[in-house]
Order: C-alpha cells, then sequence, then structure tokens
C-alpha cells in the first residue's frame, strides 16, 4: 500500500503538463533526507499557480519548461537559506527555466498572465538566468522586479 501512495504521489498531476514530483523535486532534500512534501493548502497552491502560471505558458511555446525550484518545506527552506516568507515555502511560487530563452518566458507572463510577482533572476540585460513567479489565490500585486548582485548581496529592483 504505501508503495501505491508513494506512486500516486510522484505521478500527481497538477496541470496537464506539471507533475507534483517535478515541482517537489530537491537534490539538496534528497540529499539531506528532509521530506518536501507540501501539506494540503501548499498542494491546493501548487495546483494554482501550476493551471495560472506554468500550463498557459507551457501551451503558450509548446515546448517543455523545467521548474528548478518549486515547492520548499520549511526545513529545505531553512537549510538553503532562503528568505522566512518565501512563496516557495507556501506552494506559491515557481522558478523557470525554458527551452525557449528565459526572456520570452518572462514577456510572456508579464503581458498575458494575471500574477503576484515577477522577477528576472540575474543573467544580463538580454536574459535572465531563470524566471521566479509566484501567483497567490487572492490579490496577486502583479510585482514586476528583477534581482541583481551587488557587493555581494542580492538586490531587487522595481523593473524598467
Amino acid at each position: 500500500m504505501m508503495l501505491c501512495a508513494l506512486f500516486q504521489y510522484k505521478n500527481m498531476k497538477l496541470s496537464k503538463n506539471l507533475t507534483l514530483d517535478e515541482a517537489t523535486k530537491s537534490a539538496t532534500a534528497i540529499k539531506n533526507g528532509i521530506s518536501n512534501k507540501p501539506s494540503g493548502e501548499h498542494l491546493s497552491n501548487l495546483i494554482q499557480i501550476a493551471t495560472k502560471i506554468f500550463q498557459p505558458v507551457r501551451d503558450h511555446f509548446q515546448k517543455p519548461i523545467v521548474v528548478s525550484s518549486g515547492y520548499r518545506s520549511k526545513a529545505l527552506n531553512d537549510l538553503i537559506g532562503g528568505a522566512s516568507g518565501s512563496q516557495h515555502s507556501k506552494g506559491e511560487a515557481l522558478d523557470l527555466d525554458g527551452s525557449v530563452e528565459n526572456a520570452y518566458i518572462f514577456e510572456f507572463i508579464k503581458n498575458n498572465l494575471e500574477f503576484d510577482q515577477l522577477i528576472w533572476e540575474f543573467g544580463d540585460d538580454e536574459n535572465p538566468d531563470w524566471v521566479h513567479v509566484s501567483y497567490k489565490t487572492e490579490n496577486n500585486r502583479g510585482e514586476i522586479l528583477q534581482a541583481v548582485r551587488q557587493n555581494g548581496r542580492v538586490i531587487y529592483k522595481i523593473w524598467g
């Protein structure tokens, strides 16, 4: 029975092209024996971001989109030094890295989808290293930022 539950968890679809396993996979969690299984509320949030953000991006480009960082349990988030209020730990954020240029993903989300926060993560003026996007079920801010490194620190600047 335990194997069946594990199989269902790994293969659970959050949207047509995103599984729960893809949205929660973490080499750091595996290496450190940390559970990265979301609670019911966090799972509900993951389904929302998968259907409202990930799937429209995937459908638009018709190419694979990788979740380089998705859900992070509190223990995992603490271990990697993530922000205490990280939306990744609430199941509200995904870091996307595509088989198309990340700048195109950023622009598509910015111009076509409702989101809470959209961040051009590092890279250069032409292409971010990845795109951070968050979605809440209510009161999305539509905040657009750019993450840059300055004097060894990460600074978030307002986009534009």
